[in-house]
């Protein structure tokens, strides 16, 4: 019934504008914005209507509630810009960068903003300004730009918010900067588990495991601090004592090896790193983990193989090529450091490299056919015909019945001169080959070398191209 009503009152409205009758259209858009504030179609016209009446500071008020249900809209920024133009300069420049920040326009938003804190002595109005300009900032990479912007609002007012954000900007670059203004925020806000956090996990990254454990408000970055202190027992009562819920998170796991290796219970520790893995697939942490438990039992191929995943997870190739290597030198029989030269050569496109890995690999993993077909076609690019026959070799002896590797190697065997060879291999490859036009035209190779006159063409060529080299 009520939106029949508020239909009724849409067309009602639309009869007095079209009848210029606007005091009339705006009561009945005002009627039906009441039984509907999240109709912004209904709130969009009823805004046009009050601007045509001039009625600005309703406009106003109108438009902001559009925004406030769809802040993406350029309509009601754009409409707005026309209602603070005369009136009010510092709404103005705000929206207007608000209008360009939307637009992606940022460098441009963040210009309006300082132009908006410079039409306003209102201090409400100047950190209000200020702090958008400083996030504008943050999403620039300007950082030093917005460290000053922040700076400049806790001369107003010591802000929580600010002090996260300085904190966060502080946090990759200078750290100590970063506790000293949140031990100075704490005072402020004693209360704040924000704050409180963030200096836990500050205290955590510099080695600070008391500040950390009297900072840590969250369960596991309180265990995780007895942990470093080597509290190993009130850590442990502490994870037996988290509930059900708690024990899905992907920390729990985390601390359970990490407590395991601290009391020397390698295979617990292993154990517990597989189920955070498991929950985090795509996190280096796990090879870390292995990483040290290998090394503390002098496994050197292991220590090192993982050490090589990790940096692979954290995308330090480099460092992960000489962690493979020094696997590799620890254990040259295991292929699972090889495999993964392999991968990172081929990735970092040294061919010559890669293919010196996969030779390593097919002396150990003889039948491995991917990689033998890898090296031919790497040593058919090169030009080493010896090369390419030896592993084409090795592929037909895998596999008796591969006309693909037969008549390569025919052909290839035929380039050499080894004509018998060549004509051994056509036929194995007219034996096992489907029909087709290609094996036509092998077969009448084949007869062509039995009566030798493909060799006799070739001596032919051979005396032509000498006459003509005579001078």
């Amino acid at each position: 019934m009520a939106n029949k009503t508020v239909a009724a009152a849409l067309v009602k409205a639309q009869q007095f504008e079209d009848e210029d009758k606007l005091e009339q259209a705006y009561e009945c858009y005002k009627y039906a914005y009441e039984a509907d504030k999240n109709d912004t179609d209904v709130l969009q016209r009823l805004a046009v209507c009050a601007q045509m009446l001039q009625y600005n500071n309703d406009a106003i008020n109108y438009w902001n509630t559009f925004i406030a249900l769809k802040p993406e809209d350029p309509i009601a920024y754009n409409q707005l810009l026309d209602l603070y133009f005369h009136e009010n300069k510092y709404q103005y420049y705000l929206t207007r960068a608000k209008l360009k920040t939307i637009e992606g326009r940022l460098a441009q938003a963040a210009d309006d903003y300082k132009k908006a804190v410079n039409n306003t002595t209102e201090e409400k109005e100047i950190i209000a300004a200020r702090y958008l300009l400083a996030q504008t900032y943050e999403i620039l990479n300007k950082s030093v730009q917005a460290i000053d912007e922040y700076l400049k609002i806790l001369d107003y007012d010591h802000n929580e918010n600010v002090y996260l954000s300085l904190a966060e900007l502080y946090y990759s670059e200078d750290r100590s900067a970063a506790i000293s203004l949140l031990e100075k925020a704490i005072q402020q806000y004693p209360e704040s588990k924000d704050i409180k956090e963030f200096l836990c996990r500050l205290y955590l990254s510099t080695g600070d495991y008391e500040q950390a454990e009297k900072y840590a408000v969250s369960i596991f970055n309180k265990i995780k601090a007895l942990l470093m202190q080597e509290k190993n027992e009130e850590a442990f009562k502490l994870l037996n004592s988290l509930s059900d819920k708690e024990k899905q998170d992907i920390s729990y796991s985390a601390l359970m090896a990490e407590y395991y290796y601290n009391i020397g219970e390698d295979d617990n520790t292993l154990k517990w790193i597989d189920v955070f893995e498991k929950m985090n697939p795509d996190n280096p942490l796990p090879y870390q983990m292995r990483a040290l438990v290998y090394e503390k039992n002098n496994n050197d191929y292991d220590a090192h193989y993982n050490w090589g995943k990790y940096y692979i997870k954290k995308n330090n190739h480099e460092l992960a090529l000489d962690e493979y290597l020094n696997a590799y030198n620890a254990d040259k029989n295991n292929t699972e450091a090889i495999k993964e030269l392999i991968n990172l050569y081929s990735s970092l496109n040294d061919n010559f490299a890669c293919a010196e890995f996969c030779e390593k690999l097919v002396a150990i993993e003889k039948d491995d056919i991917a990689t033998l077909k890898r090296l031919v076609k790497f040593y058919e690019e090169q030009g080493y015909e010896d090369k390419v026959m030896e592993y084409l070799f090795a592929l037909a002896e895998i596999n008796t019945k591969d006309y693909a590797t037969f008549l390569k190697l025919a052909k290839h065997a035929e380039k050499a001169g080894r004509i018998e060879e060549a004509a051994d291999y056509y036929n194995k490859y007219l034996k096992f080959a489907p029909n087709s036009d290609e094996k036509e035209e092998i077969k009448k190779r084949v007869d062509l070398l039995a009566n030798g006159e493909m060799a006799e063409e070739e001596g032919i060529l051979d005396k032509i191209l000498g006459f003509f080299s005579k001078k």
